[in-house]
């Protein structure tokens, strides 16, 4: 089973300090040139999740044989603009082994049967719990500053 065994493999790689430093200047100066952001301390730098909820995330999959991993997508809560307020976050879903598809189906509804489920009265299963950066950031933070 090709696809059990690419999705079910873990993903955990510890990089060095440094590394981790340079990579997270990259993303702020990309943000920068992108964005024109007016305000560089208004960065989208990270997102913080509770350690409840990674608890409570991981019991989901820990109850369900055919859950392999989580998956988050990045958001925005308004279309982009210079004027109106923004914060990058993301939401996470569960993600079901598939056959057909080697990194799964989103399980994007709570009672789904077939990995994402089908729309209408359905309870969503797509977990918007995280809180952005800057404003629940380690400003002293090397990560955070560069």
């Amino acid at each position: 089973m090709e696809s059990k065994n690419r999705l079910t493999e873990p993903t955990r790689v510890i990089i060095p300090v440094e590394t981790a430093i340079e990579r997270t200047t990259h993303w702020r100066n990309f943000m920068k040139e992108k964005t024109a952001a007016s305000d560089v301390r208004k960065i989208p730098k990270a997102v913080y999740i509770s350690k409840t909820d990674i608890i409570d995330m991981a019991k989901q999959c820990e109850a369900d044989e055919s859950i392999a991993g989580v998956r988050a997508y990045f958001t925005l809560n308004n279309e982009f603009s210079e004027t109106i307020k923004n914060e990058v976050k993301f939401v996470m879903v569960l993600v079901r082994v598939s056959e057909s598809k080697a990194f799964g189906d989103d399980v994007l509804y709570a009672s789904s049967d077939n990995g994402n489920g089908a729309p209408g009265g359905e309870p969503s299963n797509v977990y918007d719990f995280t809180k952005p950066c800057p404003d629940v950031c380690d400003p002293d933070s090397p990560l955070y500053g560069g």
